[in-house]
């Protein structure tokens, strides 16, 4: 896929607001950042480990090499997190904010404006980011694993540029002019990051993904994998922000997160059930024309399976283990391109 679709107006809506979601980032940031620039850049080391760190984690999670054929939407989708979602979020954050406390009054709006306002606007910023991309990129996408590692990189992008934000905030929080507020903000977004917007939209991104690329599903199917998937991500974002008991505060967010993290591995694994199922299927129709011999190639479902056939290679002296990587990493690959020749889909 190109990057550059010159004929297509989604393409350049997608441009446009990316632009403007930028500019208006610049425009509501940069009076704070003029009284707060040091600790930007105190927080700054903080929000390279979470883009390092989680970016890692994300592309960990590709078992099997998917993202070999889509490596465009995944940067696209990184650029909409980063450039429009925190612009646009900032400012309808702010209206529907004043929205709640009009209609509720203080006392509830200091407890729930947040909660309420970024469930809603947050994630449909993002969830518009990554249906654009899909949409873009259908020939490419039409599997779970697709969704979630779009869903991690859109939403990743936004965590790295909110957490820029969040730098820029801890000064004026701060009654001493010193940076000590911007540390602890960034060492409480880096520990918290496990569960913050890359989580969230990788699994709203399974059920967008599939949603608009999954032609062959009837309408109604597609549309409740949509409704679930973005909803879990939607309501774990509303359970996160929602406030905290008031004698444990730091119990609850332990919980909170050990439960995000088991909630997210439920799903996971089906997504590499869904991921091994599609590979075994590419194999057995590669091999069953010819085109390549069953062994090696069966070894590779698992990181389990490709350590014992390298083990087993080397114990009989073949080949040593950096070149036993780059051949498996190799067949991975062919294994990808194959599949996408195939047409070759998961059951419906």
């Amino acid at each position: 896929m190109r990057w550059f679709q010159p004929r297509s107006a989604l393409f350049w809506t997608y441009c446009l607001i990316s632009l403007l979601g930028l500019v208006g980032l610049v425009l509501q940031v940069t009076p704070v950042a003029a009284l707060t620039w040091r600790d930007i850049l105190v927080g700054l080391p903080f929000t390279l480990a979470t883009l390092v760190v989680f970016g890692w984690l994300v592309l960990h999670l590709d078992r099997l090499h998917a993202r070999h054929r889509i490596r465009t939407p995944l940067v696209m989708g990184f650029v909409w997190g980063a450039l429009a979602g925190p612009g646009i979020a900032m400012f309808a954050n702010d209206n529907n904010m004043r929205i709640v406390r009009n209609l509720a009054g203080d006392a509830f709006a200091i407890d729930w404006q947040a909660p309420i306002s970024a469930a809603i606007v947050e994630e449909a910023v993002k969830g518009i980011g990554v249906f654009a991309v899909a949409w873009l990129a259908r020939p490419l996408l039409n599997r779970p694993i697709h969704g979630l590692l779009l869903g991690g990189c859109t939403g990743l992008g936004f965590q790295v540029v909110e957490n820029i934000t969040y730098s820029a905030n801890a000064g004026l929080l701060s009654a001493q002019d010193n940076s000590a507020t911007a540390v602890l903000v960034g060492v409480v977004r880096l520990l918290t990051g496990i569960t913050s917007h890359w989580m969230l939209t990788a699994l709203a991104g399974i059920g967008i993904v599939l949603a608009v690329t999954r032609s062959d599903w009837p309408a109604r199917r597609r549309a409740q994998v949509f409704v679930m998937f973005y909803l879990l991500g939607a309501a774990l974002h509303f359970g996160w922000d929602a406030p905290s008991p008031a004698n444990i505060p730091i119990g609850s967010i332990v919980a909170r997160t050990l439960l995000y993290i088991l909630i997210f591995a439920i799903v996971y694994s089906w997504v590499v059930h869904t991921e091994r199922q599609w590979f075994r299927a590419v194999v057995g129709w590669a091999v069953t024309r010819g085109i390549a011999p069953a062994g090696e190639l069966s070894t590779l479902i698992s990181r389990q399976s490709r350590r014992r056939a390298r083990k087993a290679e080397r114990m009989s002296g073949q080949r040593n283990r950096r070149h036993q990587v780059q051949r498996q990493r190799v067949l991975l690959d062919w294994v990808q391109d194959t599949g996408a020749g195939s047409g070759i889909r998961i059951p419906a």
